[in-house]
């Protein structure tokens, strides 16, 4: 049996957070070990499912996309995120636990982009790398684990080619934040469809893309497998189905000090498509 349907990001993160939570690594990290959740849009869902409860997800950024441009939350705004440590939430930096991490902790990592390789793209506004800069190469020599969730709405034709663009100081003019980007060739994202997957006894295949009227940025899905099977995952899809939109925050262009080439223009400046809700 084939069923078809389509996930609004928000319904895509939802679903992902909800996959990932029911991965054994991932369970295994929290309760015995340590697992740290990063900064991103897709991780805040993540966090909700962790800590059963509802939180302030679009604090749960630093750099993100919004209205029509590359931005960062601002430090202040930003929430911390969350480290867990044997079933313990740390009040803690995570930077503070890298001395401490090993085989089978785990690191949640937003990622920006993802292609039909699974390689993964991370962009990055801090001209030392932000968390990428931070924990890949600790995780790689200590043994750690490194999952990205990303939705099929990132989806690009080549991480590879397009990691070899941009970079902050490469970029002369950006309608929005420069950025640059790195290729996580060897990197594990976790998708809508592995989520599908992991969850209920089905075969699942990206069908088609985009949408408008609410759905831009939607995917549409088709599954197979047992009617019992199929079933059951449309009903939990239909649960899922009405995911609201993620809210956004804009800092201020004047006070932002990203490299963007808005910077020193007052909200009400920008053209009206780009102004805050």
């Amino acid at each position: 049996m084939q069923a078809l349907f389509t996930l609004t990001p928000a319904e895509s993160k939802r679903l992902i957070a909800r996959g990932i939570i029911a991965l054994p690594e991932v369970r295994q990290a929290k309760e015995e070990g340590y697992l740290i959740v990063g900064r991103g849009s897709t991780n805040a869902y993540i966090v909700e499912e962790l800590l059963e409860k509802s939180i302030e997800k679009e604090k749960y950024v630093a750099g993100q996309v919004i209205r029509g441009i590359t931005c960062a939350l601002a430090q202040s705004v930003r929430l911390r995120p969350v480290t867990f440590h044997k079933d313990r939430v740390l009040d803690v930096e995570p930077s503070t636990v890298i001395g401490k991490l090993g085989p089978g902790d785990l690191l949640l990592k937003g990622a920006n982009a993802v292609d039909h390789t699974g390689a993964v793209g991370v962009v990055m506004a801090s001209p030392i790398g932000g968390t990428m800069g931070e924990f890949y190469m600790p995780m790689k020599a200590r043994g750690g684990t490194i999952i990205y969730p990303v939705g099929l709405e990132k989806m690009v034709l080549s991480v590879e080619e397009a990691s070899r663009m941009g970079g902050i100081f490469n970029i002369e003019r950006s309608i929005g934040a420069r950025i640059g980007m790195v290729c996580v060739a060897d990197g594990i994202a976790y998708t809508e469809l592995d989520a599908l997957e992991d969850l209920f006894d089905v075969e699942a295949v990206h069908f088609a893309s985009g949408g408008y009227g609410g759905a831009e940025g939607s995917v549409s899905i088709i599954i197979e497998g047992y009617e019992e099977d199929v079933n059951q995952c449309c009903d939990y899809i239909e649960d899922i189905k009405g995911e609201p939109p993620l809210p956004g925050i804009k800092p201020p262009c004047k006070t932002c000090p990203i490299l963007c080439n808005f910077k020193g223009m007052e909200d009400d400046a920008l053209p009206g498509y780009l102004q805050r809700a």
